[in-house]
């Protein structure tokens, strides 16, 4: 009995030691991810397209937002084992837009003399994320699920600076700032799909996701300043607020992702 119960062990060992070998091709390269590597995933929808557009001679040229179903996010899998990686995303989006306009300045008695009035958009996309993946199957073609965290967090103000100040001679009310409400967006979801390595470390797969998402703007606020006889006054309006609570599918349309593994 003892000596059965050995070879049971045995054999169960060498079927996980065998199923968690890493596929190789015929040149005995291996081409599934392993142990250490990292990886870079794309959306392939636009390479894809470049391709067919050869085929039929057009001329659009190939084009990326990353992922489609994180667009300008940067999405990483690090290998913990042969079969399980951490999987990450990542956006640090700061933007800082001016625009200058030039106008007459009020008062002059140069018609030619100008002033500027500039329009600064100031906005941020953060998006960090986070989660555990596993493949199951053999040879080139292998699911996968897991789970992972997002936070996102977006903001924007748009600010506009006068040449001319506000006086007698310049009473009308004008915009000194708009901030439409920053977003906050947090999910929580289940993943499952496939993955197909075509050649050594690079592969084509598709997921869906599932679960709670949660989702908030902030009130909007529009700062004016008027002239009220004596000096320019300011005044701040604000807008609604608003959040939604989706329990669904993250990737309704579907999505394709280039991978590389290195």
């Amino acid at each position: 009995m003892k000596k059965l119960s050995l070879l049971i062990i045995f054999n169960i060992i060498a079927y996980i030691a065998t199923a968690q070998e890493p596929f190789k091709n015929n040149e005995g390269l291996i081409i599934t991810p392993e142990k250490g590597e990292m990886s870079m995933g794309f959306d392939a929808v636009p390479f894809l397209k470049f391709v067919g557009n050869l085929i039929h001679s057009d001329n659009d040229s190939p084009n990326s937002n990353f992922t489609a179903q994180n667009p300008l996010t940067i999405t990483s899998n690090y290998m913990l084992k042969d079969n399980v990686a951490f999987r990450s995303k990542i956006r640090l989006g700061l933007g800082v837009v001016k625009t200058d306009t030039l106008v007459a300045r009020i008062g002059s008695t140069n018609p030619n003399e100008t002033v500027s009035n500039e329009t600064k958009v100031n906005t941020s996309n953060i998006t960090l994320g986070g989660g555990l993946q596993k493949w199951r199957g053999k040879g080139r073609v292998r699911g996968f699920y897991g789970g992972e965290i997002l936070f996102s967090i977006g903001t924007e103000k748009t600010t506009f600076t006068y040449g001319n100040p506000m006086s007698s001679e310049n009473q009308s009310t004008r915009t000194k700032s708009i901030t439409p409400g920053n977003t906050f967006n947090f999910h929580l979801k289940g993943f499952i799909g496939v993955e197909y390595f075509f050649a050594a470390k690079s592969s084509l797969s598709a997921e869906f996701g599932w679960g709670p998402q949660l989702q908030t703007r902030s009130r909007s606020k529009v700062e004016t300043e008027s002239w009220n006889g004596v000096n320019a006054t300011s005044e701040t309006q604000e807008g609604g607020k608003s959040s939604s609570f989706i329990f669904d599918n993250d990737n309704a349309g579907g999505s394709l992702n280039l991978n590389f593994y290195f």
